[in-house]
């Protein structure tokens, strides 16, 4: 379970990587403006950029939750013994790799209409409740 978790992860990871390179490779320099509205010191603030730069930190985020992922999963395995986990989390990030937005617009080739209209909105996962 160890091996296929952690190749999973690499895997996912390396995915990832070539995601971030085939948004780099399209280079689409539309201009995008938007206000930030996540809590900290830039909330609020009015945020210009291109469509190239805002998909790449997209991607970055997912290769951050992705590494995240990785950490608390190791340490209930590795401290806590726990071996379950390993297994969903061997699928888990390859179904958000490929159903992240930026996977739909490059990689799906979905029009960016609709929910994948930049900037993307962060969907609450609570909201279905």
């Amino acid at each position: 379970a160890r091996i296929g978790y952690y190749s999973a992860q690499v895997l996912v990871l390396l995915c990832t990587f070539g995601l971030m390179k085939l948004v780099q490779g399209k280079n689409d320099t539309t201009k995008l403006k938007y206000v930030d509205t996540k809590p900290g010191a830039n909330q609020g603030k009015e945020i210009e950029t291109t469509h190239v730069e805002y998909d790449v930190a997209q991607v970055k985020q997912l290769i951050q939750s992705t590494l995240t992922s990785v950490v608390m999963i190791s340490v209930m395995h590795w401290q806590f013994k726990f071996t379950q986990p390993l297994l969903m989390q061997s699928i888990m990030p390859f179904k958000n790799l490929l159903a992240s937005k930026v996977a739909l617009l490059y990689i799906w080739k979905d029009p960016a209409t609709g929910s994948l209209q930049r900037p993307f909105v962060a969907e609450n996962p609570l909201a279905s409740l």
